[in-house]
Protein backbone atom coordinates (compact mmCIF):
# COMPACT_ATOMS: atom_id res chain seq x y z
CA UNK A 1 0.00 0.00 0.00
CA UNK A 2 1.09 3.57 -0.37
CA UNK A 3 1.87 4.81 3.28
CA UNK A 4 4.12 1.35 3.06
CA UNK A 5 6.20 1.83 -0.37
CA UNK A 6 6.29 6.46 1.21
CA UNK A 7 8.21 4.67 4.10
CA UNK A 8 10.26 2.45 2.12
CA UNK A 9 11.18 4.72 -0.43
CA UNK A 10 12.07 7.79 2.21
CA UNK A 11 14.36 5.02 4.40
CA UNK A 12 16.12 4.21 0.65
CA UNK A 13 16.54 7.74 -0.66
CA UNK A 14 18.20 8.58 2.79
CA UNK A 15 20.27 6.29 3.60
CA UNK A 16 23.29 7.84 2.73
CA UNK A 17 22.52 10.72 5.78
CA UNK A 18 21.39 8.69 8.34
CA UNK A 19 24.00 5.84 7.32
CA UNK A 20 26.49 8.31 8.12
CA UNK A 21 24.92 9.42 10.98
CA UNK A 22 24.91 5.60 12.39
CA UNK A 23 28.62 4.84 11.94
CA UNK A 24 30.45 8.24 11.71
CA UNK A 25 28.56 11.04 14.74
CA UNK A 26 31.41 10.89 16.87
CA UNK A 27 34.42 7.93 15.46
CA UNK A 28 36.63 9.76 17.90
CA UNK A 29 34.40 8.35 20.72
CA UNK A 30 33.36 4.75 20.00
CA UNK A 31 34.76 2.84 16.67
CA UNK A 32 32.68 2.28 13.60
CA UNK A 33 35.30 -0.72 11.70
CA UNK A 34 33.56 -3.57 13.74
CA UNK A 35 29.33 -1.71 12.92
CA UNK A 36 30.36 -2.05 9.43
CA UNK A 37 30.31 -5.60 9.49
CA UNK A 38 28.04 -6.68 12.49
CA UNK A 39 25.10 -4.11 11.18
CA UNK A 40 24.93 -5.42 7.97
CA UNK A 41 24.57 -9.43 8.80
CA UNK A 42 21.87 -8.07 11.82
CA UNK A 43 19.89 -6.46 9.41
CA UNK A 44 20.14 -9.76 7.25
CA UNK A 45 19.18 -12.35 9.89
CA UNK A 46 16.36 -9.98 10.55
CA UNK A 47 15.16 -9.57 7.16
CA UNK A 48 15.60 -13.36 6.71
CA UNK A 49 13.04 -13.67 10.20
CA UNK A 50 10.40 -11.29 9.10
CA UNK A 51 10.36 -13.36 5.25
CA UNK A 52 10.05 -16.75 7.31
CA UNK A 53 7.82 -15.31 10.10
CA UNK A 54 5.22 -13.89 8.04
CA UNK A 55 5.72 -16.24 4.43
CA UNK A 56 1.33 -16.61 5.34
CA UNK A 57 0.38 -12.68 5.53
CA UNK A 58 2.03 -10.63 2.83
CA UNK A 59 0.79 -7.40 4.01
CA UNK A 60 2.53 -8.36 7.56
CA UNK A 61 6.09 -8.83 5.23
CA UNK A 62 5.84 -5.88 3.21
CA UNK A 63 5.02 -3.33 6.16
CA UNK A 64 7.83 -5.46 8.57
CA UNK A 65 10.15 -4.94 6.17
CA UNK A 66 9.44 -1.25 5.77
CA UNK A 67 9.19 -1.04 9.65
CA UNK A 68 12.90 -2.76 9.62
CA UNK A 69 14.51 0.24 7.50
CA UNK A 70 12.17 2.48 9.49
CA UNK A 71 14.01 1.06 12.61
CA UNK A 72 17.36 1.60 11.65
CA UNK A 73 16.54 5.40 10.35
CA UNK A 74 15.12 6.01 13.94
CA UNK A 75 17.97 4.80 15.37
CA UNK A 76 20.59 6.60 13.75
CA UNK A 77 18.51 9.78 13.83
CA UNK A 78 18.82 9.12 18.00
CA UNK A 79 22.00 8.15 18.10
CA UNK A 80 23.24 11.67 16.02
CA UNK A 81 20.69 13.93 18.02
CA UNK A 82 22.22 12.36 21.51
CA UNK A 83 25.99 12.93 20.53
CA UNK A 84 25.88 15.96 17.94
CA UNK A 85 22.44 17.79 19.73
CA UNK A 86 23.12 17.19 23.77
CA UNK A 87 26.91 16.40 23.32
CA UNK A 88 26.57 12.37 24.58
CA UNK A 89 24.52 13.83 27.86
CA UNK A 90 22.09 10.22 27.75
CA UNK A 91 21.63 7.33 29.80
CA UNK A 92 21.98 5.15 26.45
CA UNK A 93 25.62 6.19 26.53
CA UNK A 94 26.45 5.67 29.71
CA UNK A 95 25.48 1.94 29.70
CA UNK A 96 27.66 1.52 26.86
CA UNK A 97 30.39 3.20 28.33
CA UNK A 98 30.25 0.90 31.74
CA UNK A 99 29.97 -2.14 29.76
CA UNK A 100 33.05 -1.11 27.69
CA UNK A 101 34.92 -0.40 30.90
CA UNK A 102 33.58 -4.12 31.66
CA UNK A 103 34.89 -5.75 28.87
CA UNK A 104 38.62 -4.13 29.78
CA UNK A 105 38.64 -5.40 32.72
CA UNK A 106 37.50 -8.79 32.15
CA UNK A 107 40.96 -10.30 31.16
CA UNK A 108 41.71 -8.82 34.98
CA UNK A 109 39.15 -9.66 37.21
CA UNK A 110 37.32 -12.47 34.79
CA UNK A 111 33.66 -13.31 35.17
CA UNK A 112 33.60 -11.81 38.42
CA UNK A 113 33.50 -8.63 36.79
CA UNK A 114 29.67 -9.06 35.72
CA UNK A 115 28.09 -8.11 39.13
CA UNK A 116 25.11 -8.69 40.93
CA UNK A 117 21.69 -7.40 41.07
CA UNK A 118 21.18 -8.81 37.74
CA UNK A 119 17.92 -6.69 36.84
CA UNK A 120 16.90 -3.26 35.76
CA UNK A 121 19.79 -0.48 35.35
CA UNK A 122 22.58 -3.31 36.00
CA UNK A 123 21.35 -5.54 33.84
CA UNK A 124 21.59 -3.52 30.55
CA UNK A 125 25.66 -2.71 31.95
CA UNK A 126 26.34 -6.20 32.26
CA UNK A 127 24.54 -6.68 28.77
CA UNK A 128 26.09 -4.14 27.28
CA UNK A 129 30.03 -6.18 28.88
CA UNK A 130 28.80 -8.95 27.25
CA UNK A 131 28.27 -7.52 24.01
CA UNK A 132 31.51 -5.67 24.37
CA UNK A 133 33.50 -8.61 25.02
CA UNK A 134 31.47 -10.52 21.89
CA UNK A 135 31.84 -7.73 19.43
CA UNK A 136 34.02 -5.01 20.54
CA UNK A 137 33.54 -1.15 20.51
CA UNK A 138 30.41 -1.15 18.21
CA UNK A 139 28.11 1.05 19.67
CA UNK A 140 26.02 1.20 16.83
CA UNK A 141 25.44 -2.44 16.35
CA UNK A 142 24.04 -2.13 19.73
CA UNK A 143 22.02 0.16 19.16
CA UNK A 144 20.62 -1.76 15.93
CA UNK A 145 20.25 -4.76 17.98
CA UNK A 146 18.05 -2.78 20.12
CA UNK A 147 16.07 -1.37 17.27
CA UNK A 148 15.40 -4.79 16.20
CA UNK A 149 14.23 -5.98 19.42
CA UNK A 150 11.63 -3.28 19.24
CA UNK A 151 10.55 -4.64 15.95
CA UNK A 152 10.51 -8.18 17.55
CA UNK A 153 7.94 -6.76 20.13
CA UNK A 154 5.71 -4.60 17.53
CA UNK A 155 5.31 -7.83 15.32
CA UNK A 156 4.04 -10.07 18.70
CA UNK A 157 1.76 -7.03 19.30
CA UNK A 158 0.22 -7.46 15.66
CA UNK A 159 -0.07 -11.48 16.18
CA UNK A 160 -1.49 -10.66 19.71
CA UNK A 161 -4.40 -8.01 18.21
CA UNK A 162 -4.90 -10.70 14.98
CA UNK A 163 -5.50 -13.34 17.94
CA UNK A 164 -7.72 -11.20 20.09
CA UNK A 165 -9.88 -9.76 17.62
CA UNK A 166 -9.74 -11.14 14.43
CA UNK A 167 -12.31 -8.77 12.96
CA UNK A 168 -10.23 -5.84 14.05
CA UNK A 169 -8.92 -3.25 11.97
CA UNK A 170 -5.38 -5.04 11.08
CA UNK A 171 -4.24 -3.00 8.42
CA UNK A 172 -4.41 0.23 10.60
CA UNK A 173 -3.11 -1.19 13.64
CA UNK A 174 0.02 -2.72 12.06
CA UNK A 175 0.65 0.87 10.41
CA UNK A 176 0.74 2.56 13.95
CA UNK A 177 2.25 0.04 15.90
CA UNK A 178 5.14 -0.48 14.00
CA UNK A 179 5.44 2.79 12.57
CA UNK A 180 4.24 5.25 14.53
CA UNK A 181 7.41 7.63 15.38
CA UNK A 182 7.51 7.89 18.72
CA UNK A 183 7.34 4.09 19.28
CA UNK A 184 10.09 4.02 16.98
CA UNK A 185 12.55 6.87 18.07
CA UNK A 186 12.06 6.02 21.95
CA UNK A 187 12.40 2.22 21.34
CA UNK A 188 15.46 2.58 18.82
CA UNK A 189 18.96 2.80 21.37
CA UNK A 190 20.13 1.30 24.42
CA UNK A 191 18.73 1.11 27.48
CA UNK A 192 15.48 -0.40 29.44
CA UNK A 193 13.24 0.98 26.62
CA UNK A 194 13.53 -2.08 23.68
CA UNK A 195 13.46 -4.93 26.28
CA UNK A 196 10.74 -3.88 28.29
CA UNK A 197 8.29 -3.59 24.95
CA UNK A 198 9.70 -6.38 23.81
CA UNK A 199 8.03 -8.11 26.79
CA UNK A 200 5.23 -6.44 27.34
CA UNK A 201 4.89 -7.49 23.42
CA UNK A 202 5.58 -11.42 24.31
CA UNK A 203 2.79 -11.01 27.61
CA UNK A 204 0.04 -9.38 25.54
CA UNK A 205 0.61 -12.36 22.82
CA UNK A 206 0.56 -14.88 25.48
CA UNK A 207 -2.31 -13.90 27.10
CA UNK A 208 -4.29 -13.72 23.69
CA UNK A 209 -3.27 -17.49 22.98
CA UNK A 210 -4.50 -17.86 26.55
CA UNK A 211 -7.66 -16.37 26.29
CA UNK A 212 -8.32 -18.39 22.62
CA UNK A 213 -6.28 -21.95 23.21
CA UNK A 214 -5.52 -22.45 26.50
CA UNK A 215 -2.44 -24.75 27.44
CA UNK A 216 0.91 -24.76 28.57
CA UNK A 217 2.68 -23.09 25.62
CA UNK A 218 0.43 -20.27 26.22
CA UNK A 219 1.12 -19.92 30.11
CA UNK A 220 4.65 -20.71 29.56
CA UNK A 221 5.19 -17.14 26.94
CA UNK A 222 3.06 -15.34 29.61
CA UNK A 223 5.53 -16.38 32.36
CA UNK A 224 8.27 -15.17 30.05
CA UNK A 225 6.83 -12.08 29.43
CA UNK A 226 6.44 -11.11 32.82
CA UNK A 227 9.72 -12.49 34.30
CA UNK A 228 11.58 -10.37 31.87
CA UNK A 229 9.75 -7.37 32.60
CA UNK A 230 10.35 -8.00 36.37
CA UNK A 231 13.76 -8.04 35.60
CA UNK A 232 14.00 -4.50 32.95
CA UNK A 233 11.24 -2.61 34.63
CA UNK A 234 9.58 -4.89 38.02
CA UNK A 235 6.15 -2.12 38.79
CA UNK A 236 5.59 -2.61 34.95
CA UNK A 237 5.33 -6.61 35.92
CA UNK A 238 3.40 -6.07 38.55
CA UNK A 239 1.16 -3.82 36.47
CA UNK A 240 0.61 -6.62 33.78
CA UNK A 241 0.17 -9.44 36.14
CA UNK A 242 -2.61 -7.01 38.57
CA UNK A 243 -4.47 -6.54 34.92
CA UNK A 244 -4.31 -10.41 34.00
CA UNK A 245 -5.64 -11.08 37.60
CA UNK A 246 -8.51 -8.89 37.13
CA UNK A 247 -9.35 -9.73 33.97
CA UNK A 248 -9.90 -13.11 34.75
CA UNK A 249 -12.44 -12.12 38.04
CA UNK A 250 -14.47 -9.33 35.93
CA UNK A 251 -14.38 -10.83 32.48
CA UNK A 252 -16.72 -13.57 31.32
CA UNK A 253 -15.79 -16.89 31.24
CA UNK A 254 -15.36 -19.10 27.85
CA UNK A 255 -17.92 -21.64 27.68
CA UNK A 256 -16.39 -24.76 29.27
CA UNK A 257 -13.61 -22.75 30.79
CA UNK A 258 -13.20 -20.80 34.47
CA UNK A 259 -15.87 -22.55 36.66
CA UNK A 260 -16.93 -20.51 39.64
CA UNK A 261 -15.03 -21.91 42.23
CA UNK A 262 -11.55 -21.35 40.22
CA UNK A 263 -12.70 -17.81 39.94
CA UNK A 264 -13.22 -16.94 44.00
CA UNK A 265 -9.75 -18.37 43.76
CA UNK A 266 -8.34 -16.25 41.56
CA UNK A 267 -9.32 -12.91 44.17
CA UNK A 268 -6.71 -13.67 46.60
CA UNK A 269 -4.30 -14.07 43.85
CA UNK A 270 -5.95 -10.29 42.83
CA UNK A 271 -5.77 -8.73 46.26
CA UNK A 272 -1.70 -10.40 46.44
CA UNK A 273 -1.08 -8.29 42.81
CA UNK A 274 -2.58 -5.42 44.14
CA UNK A 275 -0.92 -5.48 47.02
CA UNK A 276 2.84 -6.26 44.84
CA UNK A 277 1.66 -3.46 42.65
CA UNK A 278 1.44 -0.98 45.35
CA UNK A 279 5.18 -1.81 46.79
CA UNK A 280 6.83 -1.68 42.87
CA UNK A 281 4.66 1.53 42.74
CA UNK A 282 6.91 2.90 46.07
CA UNK A 283 10.19 1.67 43.98
CA UNK A 284 8.88 4.07 41.29
CA UNK A 285 8.76 6.80 43.13
CA UNK A 286 12.12 5.70 45.02
CA UNK A 287 11.33 4.97 47.82
CA UNK A 288 13.99 4.68 50.42
CA UNK A 289 12.43 2.84 53.20
CA UNK A 290 11.25 6.12 54.98
CA UNK A 291 8.15 4.90 56.75
CA UNK A 292 7.24 8.45 57.93
CA UNK A 293 6.96 8.99 54.20
CA UNK A 294 3.98 8.89 52.43
CA UNK A 295 2.72 7.18 48.96
CA UNK A 296 1.59 10.78 48.20
CA UNK A 297 4.82 12.74 49.61
CA UNK A 298 7.14 10.67 47.88
CA UNK A 299 5.01 10.93 44.64
CA UNK A 300 5.17 14.86 45.15
CA UNK A 301 9.17 14.23 45.42
CA UNK A 302 9.53 12.64 42.28
CA UNK A 303 7.52 15.04 40.41
CA UNK A 304 9.35 18.03 41.71
CA UNK A 305 12.41 16.36 40.58
CA UNK A 306 11.45 15.78 37.52
CA UNK A 307 10.73 19.27 36.72
CA UNK A 308 14.01 20.05 35.26
CA UNK A 309 15.00 21.79 32.23
CA UNK A 310 12.88 22.93 29.88
CA UNK A 311 10.35 20.21 29.92
CA UNK A 312 8.68 19.87 32.79
CA UNK A 313 4.74 20.33 32.69
CA UNK A 314 2.23 20.53 35.71
CA UNK A 315 4.54 22.49 38.00
CA UNK A 316 2.81 23.38 41.52
CA UNK A 317 0.03 20.93 40.40
CA UNK A 318 -1.76 18.60 43.34
CA UNK A 319 -1.47 14.76 43.21
CA UNK A 320 -5.06 14.34 43.09
CA UNK A 321 -5.74 16.65 39.85
CA UNK A 322 -2.37 14.96 38.33
CA UNK A 323 -4.30 11.52 38.72
CA UNK A 324 -7.42 13.37 37.33
CA UNK A 325 -5.27 14.42 34.62
CA UNK A 326 -3.75 11.31 33.70
CA UNK A 327 -6.12 10.06 31.03
CA UNK A 328 -5.14 13.02 28.73
CA UNK A 329 -1.54 11.75 28.86
CA UNK A 330 -1.61 9.77 25.86
CA UNK A 331 -1.86 13.67 24.08
CA UNK A 332 -0.05 15.25 25.49
CA UNK A 333 1.97 17.70 25.15
CA UNK A 334 -0.53 20.40 24.24
CA UNK A 335 0.19 23.53 22.66
CA UNK A 336 1.02 25.42 25.33
CA UNK A 337 3.39 23.33 26.69
CA UNK A 338 5.67 23.23 23.31
CA UNK A 339 8.72 24.32 24.21
CA UNK A 340 11.29 22.25 21.80
CA UNK A 341 11.43 21.57 18.36
CA UNK A 342 11.11 17.55 19.69
CA UNK A 343 7.95 18.91 21.48
CA UNK A 344 6.45 19.97 18.31
CA UNK A 345 7.10 16.69 16.57
CA UNK A 346 5.54 15.00 19.52
CA UNK A 347 2.56 17.16 19.87
CA UNK A 348 1.99 16.61 15.95
CA UNK A 349 1.54 13.01 16.62
CA UNK A 350 -0.76 14.05 19.53
CA UNK A 351 -2.76 16.10 17.32
CA UNK A 352 -3.01 12.60 14.45
CA UNK A 353 -3.78 10.11 17.69
CA UNK A 354 -6.48 12.87 19.39
CA UNK A 355 -8.18 13.21 15.71
CA UNK A 356 -8.21 9.72 15.22
CA UNK A 357 -9.79 8.39 18.75
CA UNK A 358 -12.50 11.24 17.55
CA UNK A 359 -13.07 9.63 14.35
CA UNK A 360 -13.44 6.21 15.96
CA UNK A 361 -15.08 6.85 18.50
CA UNK A 362 -18.30 4.83 18.13
CA UNK A 363 -15.82 1.97 17.65
CA UNK A 364 -14.14 2.87 20.49
CA UNK A 365 -17.19 3.09 22.71
CA UNK A 366 -18.66 -0.62 21.18
CA UNK A 367 -15.08 -2.13 22.27
CA UNK A 368 -15.34 -0.68 25.99
CA UNK A 369 -18.96 -1.83 26.20
CA UNK A 370 -17.01 -5.42 25.99
CA UNK A 371 -15.14 -4.78 29.20
CA UNK A 372 -16.43 -8.33 30.00
CA UNK A 373 -14.23 -10.01 27.32
CA UNK A 374 -10.85 -10.82 28.88
CA UNK A 375 -9.10 -9.62 26.80
CA UNK A 376 -10.73 -6.03 26.57
CA UNK A 377 -11.27 -5.92 30.70
CA UNK A 378 -7.12 -6.62 30.59
CA UNK A 379 -5.94 -3.86 27.87
CA UNK A 380 -8.94 -1.43 29.95
CA UNK A 381 -6.83 -2.44 33.23
CA UNK A 382 -3.98 -1.90 32.27
CA UNK A 383 -3.72 1.07 30.40
CA UNK A 384 -5.87 2.49 34.02
CA UNK A 385 -3.48 1.58 36.32
CA UNK A 386 -0.36 2.99 33.89
CA UNK A 387 -2.10 6.14 33.50
CA UNK A 388 -3.03 6.96 37.07
CA UNK A 389 0.76 5.54 37.99
CA UNK A 390 2.53 8.17 36.04
CA UNK A 391 0.44 10.78 35.81
CA UNK A 392 0.93 10.99 39.66
CA UNK A 393 4.49 10.37 39.22
CA UNK A 394 5.98 11.61 36.24
CA UNK A 395 5.89 15.55 35.41
CA UNK A 396 8.77 15.58 32.64
CA UNK A 397 8.22 15.48 29.22
CA UNK A 398 10.90 13.44 28.03
CA UNK A 399 10.50 11.39 30.38
CA UNK A 400 6.79 11.02 29.72
CA UNK A 401 7.30 10.86 25.93
CA UNK A 402 9.74 7.82 26.47
CA UNK A 403 7.60 6.13 29.27
CA UNK A 404 4.33 6.67 27.15
CA UNK A 405 5.44 4.15 24.48
CA UNK A 406 4.92 0.93 27.07
CA UNK A 407 1.16 1.92 26.95
CA UNK A 408 0.86 2.99 23.41
CA UNK A 409 0.54 -0.28 21.44
CA UNK A 410 -2.24 -1.53 24.37
CA UNK A 411 -4.15 1.60 23.51
CA UNK A 412 -3.49 1.37 19.70
CA UNK A 413 -5.60 -2.32 20.49
CA UNK A 414 -8.38 -0.95 21.98
CA UNK A 415 -8.36 1.73 19.05
CA UNK A 416 -8.49 -0.36 16.14
CA UNK A 417 -10.40 -3.47 17.78
CA UNK A 418 -13.21 -2.83 15.54
CA UNK A 419 -13.36 -2.38 12.03
CA UNK A 420 -14.17 1.39 10.81
CA UNK A 421 -15.99 1.46 7.39
CA UNK A 422 -13.71 4.57 5.45
CA UNK A 423 -15.56 4.32 2.59
CA UNK A 424 -19.31 4.05 3.40
CA UNK A 425 -19.61 7.62 4.42
CA UNK A 426 -18.35 8.99 1.12
CA UNK A 427 -20.05 6.78 -1.12
CA UNK A 428 -23.40 7.90 0.38
CA UNK A 429 -22.74 11.20 0.17
CA UNK A 430 -21.45 10.60 -3.44
CA UNK A 431 -24.69 8.55 -3.87
CA UNK A 432 -27.04 11.62 -1.86
CA UNK A 433 -25.76 13.82 -4.30
CA UNK A 434 -26.32 11.77 -7.70
CA UNK A 435 -30.11 11.54 -6.54
CA UNK A 436 -30.45 15.08 -6.27
CA UNK A 437 -29.05 15.60 -9.44
CA UNK A 438 -31.34 13.12 -11.25
CA UNK A 439 -34.66 14.59 -12.63
CA UNK A 440 -36.36 11.33 -11.64
CA UNK A 441 -34.71 10.49 -8.15
CA UNK A 442 -33.92 7.03 -9.13
CA UNK A 443 -31.88 5.51 -6.86
CA UNK A 444 -28.38 4.86 -7.37
CA UNK A 445 -26.85 1.38 -6.17
CA UNK A 446 -23.76 1.47 -4.14
CA UNK A 447 -21.28 -0.80 -2.80
CA UNK A 448 -21.44 -2.05 0.79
Amino acid sequence: MLVIKLVAFASIATSPFWLTALFFSDPQDYSYTSSLICVPLLAIVCAVAIAHFTQNDPYLRRLSMASLMAHMVASSVFLWVGIVVYGGIADTFHYWTVGMGIASQFQIVGWSIFQPPYWSTNLIFNLCGLAALLIGDAMPTLFIASAFLSLAGGYLFYRAFVIAFPDGDRWLFGLLVLLLPSILFWSSFIGKDAPIQFFIAVTCFGFARLMERPGPRSVLLCVIGLAGALLIRAHVAAMLGLAMTASYVVGRPRAGGTNQAARITLIPILLAGSYFLVNQAKNLVDSQGDNASSVVEQANTLTKFSQTGGSSFNEGVSLPVRIAESPFLIFRPFPWEIHSSMAFVSALESVGLLFLCWRRRREIRSTLRQWRNPYVSFLVMYSLIFLITFGGAISNLGTLLRQRIMMMPVVLMLLCAQQMPLVQAPLRRLARSARQMSPAGDRIPVGD
